[in-house]
């Protein structure tokens, strides 16, 4: 089945039925015109070289050729297959303030609106990047994860309102949080780069948490944080409608008073200097977001993903060929009869070489469109190309060559330095090509070998052989002379450590030898000294032992008799200082629960004091009653 890349071109082939209709129609009137002039057996007299057939032909090769042209311009394609490409991009996390504020009209229509509106321009913009889309408020949501169907994203964008969350107010700090969780943060494949971003539309009116606190920990993995402000530092007044969507009049606090909002700008340019990210207003009905373009394209691109293309053979080099044979009959056929039949040959020739190339332009055409990619510094998407050229042909060396310069600038050394050899492979390249092949792979195993300091000498041996391979084929190239005697010193270098390397751990483990058996023979010495010392000790402690039973009892018997004689004093004198007060049982009894009394009182007293004390109330802080 024929399947056209531009299908709206095929309307201009009306163009060429018109003119094969207005030449029938001035034909028939030039037959009448000769007619009323004479008959055809004169013309045929008066004319014995002159064709009926062959102006139709040559007009109706004409039209032939055009519309062979105009089919080759809609680039008819056949033989659809499925192959495999990685997805290239960035992760974005776009946060919409949906907040009651944003419905406020000083900008038209309204701050919502223009930031659906900008959301939608920079999704035009986005070309392999993942976005996802958090409406936040009060307390915010992810209304959409993380995707590259741009379709299904504006699908969504649409129907953002601000009737979506009835927590109002502004929790940016909360939308930061939200966005990063949709960015895969706290997950276990989690890993900090410089390939995410975080856009806030907000007017800045932050009444709940800590953005800038948030913005900082965002920055912390990774992640960049660019802010547009929505709306004017001069404030306006926030419309309320009712549910039919007719306007009631203007939103109004507590008090009575109306509600002003302000574009807080100096909030949005803080949080986006924390996250290490760029600011811009968005209020301008011509606000230029180069500068965001500009921010999200210096983000690292990842790897993030295998698809399935669907890929069509483009087939417009053969009704191009078609034209063209067109062209060259109607230039060699004559209106007027004649001898002159080498048509046939010369179609022949034409054919030829055109056959080539017709199996030959769809591999350079990826080649080309890689070459283009290249140029404008997107290694990336050219790496892509030229894979997909090699796809077709493996053998080709210019892709092998092209596709080793695109991974050298995307620091992919090794890889590089493989496309390379397999471009040397091909016997019939010329001196000039194999020599800059050559230096091109050494400058990869010199890149491979200073990123990889561990292997490095292995990688600089291979840019030496390289680079010497190369000054044979072409001696006056200063710069891979240059680049040898570099690497020639950094072998030098990596042996030398290499060396030394050697060489210290040999001393160490001599060393460690020596001082194993230094510790044995001290460990053997310790351990006699050990045991003559135990041996010793428990006599000692034996000898101690008994002193000390010895010891124990006679103090406890001397202990026994001194207690005998204190407790009968003491009883005595109790005795006699009874009889000289005259103080009965009952009054000792009432002095004692006085006193106890007493300290309880002071106990309470003094607890008492340490709870007013522990009792001040700390301040704490309160939710706003703002709702907008």
């Amino acid at each position: 089945m024929i399947h056209f890349q531009h299908p709206k071109l095929l309307y201009l082939l009306i163009i060429v039925v018109l003119l094969i209709a207005l030449r029938i129609v001035m034909r028939l009137a030039k037959q009448r015109r000769l007619d009323r002039f004479a008959d055809r057996a004169m013309f045929s007299r008066l004319m014995p070289d002159a064709s009926r057939w062959r102006g139709a032909v040559k007009y109706g090769l004409l039209m032939l050729a055009l519309a062979l042209l105009i089919v080759a311009a809609a680039n008819p394609q056949m033989g659809s297959k499925r192959v495999k490409g990685e997805r290239i991009g960035s992760d974005v996390a776009i946060c919409l303030d949906i907040s009651n504020s944003m419905m406020a009209e000083d900008i038209q229509p309204n701050r919502l609106e223009r930031a659906k509106r900008m959301v939608s321009r920079l999704l035009e913009h986005m070309a392999g990047d993942r976005v996802s889309l958090i409406v936040f408020a009060g307390s915010s949501y992810i209304q959409m994860p993380l995707t590259n169907d741009y379709s299904a994203t504006r699908l969504f964008l649409e129907q953002i309102d601000c009737s979506m969350i009835s927590a109002q107010g502004t929790a940016i700090g909360d939308a930061i949080e939200k966005a990063m969780q949709s960015l895969g943060y706290g997950e276990e494949t989690w890993q900090s780069n410089k390939g995410r971003a975080i856009v806030i539309i907000s007017d800045g009116e932050n009444h709940e948490d800590d953005a800038e606190e948030a913005a900082r920990e965002a920055a912390k993995e990774g992640v960049v944080i660019c802010a547009i402000g929505m709306g004017l530092p001069d404030g306006a007044p926030i419309p309320q409608y009712n549910r039919h969507g007719q306007r009631t009049g203007l939103k109004q606090d507590a008090e009575g008073n109306t509600v002003l909002t302000y574009l807080n700008e100096q909030m949005l340019q803080d949080i986006a200097h924390a996250g290490k990210g760029i600011y811009l207003r968005g209020g301008n009905i011509n606000a230029n977001m180069d500068d965001l373009y500009e921010a999200l394209d210096d983000l690292e691109k990842e790897h993030y993903d295998e698809a399935q293309f669907e890929q069509y053979e483009s087939q417009y080099q053969y009704p191009v060929a078609l034209a063209l044979l067109c062209l060259l009959a109607d230039l060699l056929l004559f209106e007027r009869r004649n001898r002159r039949w080498r048509i046939s040959f010369v179609v022949l020739l034409m054919l030829l070489p055109m056959t080539g190339q017709a199996q030959d332009s769809p591999t350079r055409k990826a080649i080309r469109q890689g070459n283009r990619q290249y140029k404008k510094e997107q290694h990336d998407k050219a790496e892509l190309n030229y894979r997909k050229a090699l796809d077709r042909d493996s053998t080709y060396w210019t892709g092998h060559y092209n596709l080793g310069n695109a991974l050298y600038r995307q620091k992919h050394y090794t890889q590089a330095a493989k496309h390379y050899g397999q471009a040397l492979q091909r016997k019939d390249l010329d001196t000039a090509q194999r020599q800059r092949i050559l230096h091109n792979r050494g400058n990869s195993y010199l890149k491979a070998g200073l990123a990889d300091r561990e292997n490095g000498g292995q990688y600089f041996q291979q840019a030496v052989n390289d680079y010497r391979e190369a000054l044979k084929l072409d001696p006056k190239n200063n710069d891979t002379r240059y680049n040898l005697s570099y690497a020639q010193r950094l072998l030098q270098q990596s042996q030398q450590n290499q060396q030394n390397q050697q060489n210290n751990q040999d001393q160490n483990q001599q060393q460690n030898q020596q001082n194993q058996n230094q510790q044995g023979q001290d460990k053997n010495q310790q351990q006699n000294q050990q045991n003559q010392q135990n041996q010793q000790n428990q006599q000692d402690k034996q000898n101690q032992q008994q002193q000390g039973q010895n010891q124990q009892q006679q103090g406890q018997d001397k202990k026994d008799q001194q207690g005998a004689q204190q407790k009968q004093q003491g009883q005595q004198k109790q005795d006699q200082q009874r009889n000289q007060q005259g103080e009965s049982p009952e009054t000792r009894q009432k002095k004692q629960d006085a006193e106890r009394l007493l300290r309880a009182v002071e106990q309470n007293e003094k607890q008492s004091l340490k709870e007013h004390r522990n009792g001040v109330e700390v301040g704490r802080v309160k939710r706003t009653d703002k709702d907008w």
